[in-house]
């Protein structure tokens, strides 16, 4: 991997600025008795059936337990795609429970950057673009998108590969590419979804290392949901989830 600069190279505008909280101390997020229940063929499956905890700011929580016991329900909530069927979740010590779809949209694009173990990157773009993309309702200039680009492709090692397109590069530089492209818009939480499930052990611990790197860079929450506990590092929170409750 290459070398991650320490410092930031750049002020971020004041529209990418993370909000700070009410409270002095409060989490970055916190929820409290969180259901979600499903209907499948008339039945009500519960996903999640009684779920507290909180996320604390600008450190790494691992969200951790066994294959359906409700690690990916829960991120969904917390990421504003889903709601919960009944229960609370603050985000910056404001209720988003019930948001409108708009609401939660807005909320979403302002404060929370997703990484996926799927990378979800464009194949049709270049690196560069991919990182851009989110950037496209917020950034006019398209300089000013490319500099940014080259900025946080830089945080990650990866500003030689800005021209290349996802296909032409290895899953641990794309899963490097999709980390820039959410902390591009300066996210107050960053959410990721198995980000090292199709990568081998070797690169699987480097992106958990870059993660908690870009934590105390960029001044973010991370939430990193995983099945496997080998990757949870030294001093981190743990929140474990066994047949939808918070063991």
């Amino acid at each position: 991997m290459n070398s991650i600069s320490t410092q930031r190279s750049f002020q971020p505008d004041s529209q990418f600025q993370p909000v700070d909280l009410t409270k002095a101390g409060a989490p970055a997020v916190r929820f409290n008795n969180i259901k979600k229940t499903y209907t499948m063929d008339r039945v009500e499956v519960d996903a999640l059936a009684d779920v507290s905890g909180s996320i604390a700011r600008q450190e790494t929580t691992f969200i951790t337990g066994p294959s359906g016991s409700g690690k990916s329900t829960l991120l969904n909530i917390m990421g504003l795609i889903d709601q919960p069927t009944s229960g609370e979740l603050f985000i910056l010590d404001e209720d988003v429970s019930r948001l409108s779809d708009k609401a939660a949209a807005d909320f979403r694009s302002e404060h929370i950057g997703f990484i996926f173990q799927s990378f979800n990157l464009i194949p049709v773009l270049t690196v560069g673009e991919n990182v851009e993309f989110p950037l496209l309702r917020r950034v006019k200039s398209a300089s000013e998108r490319r500099e940014k680009a080259e900025q946080y492709l830089d945080s990650v090692g990866l500003a030689d590969l800005i021209d290349r397109r996802p296909g032409e590069i290895s899953g641990g530089q794309r899963q490097r590419v999709a980390i820039a492209r959410a902390l591009v818009t300066e996210p107050t939480l960053i959410i990721a979804d198995e980000p090292t499930a199709n990568l081998d052990s070797k690169t699987s611990l480097e992106i958990i290392a870059l993660l908690d790197h870009m934590k105390s860079e960029f001044d973010t929450s991370v939430v990193i949901c995983t099945h496997d506990t080998s990757l949870i590092t030294a001093g981190s929170a743990t929140i474990n989830i066994i047949d939808g409750h918070t063991a």
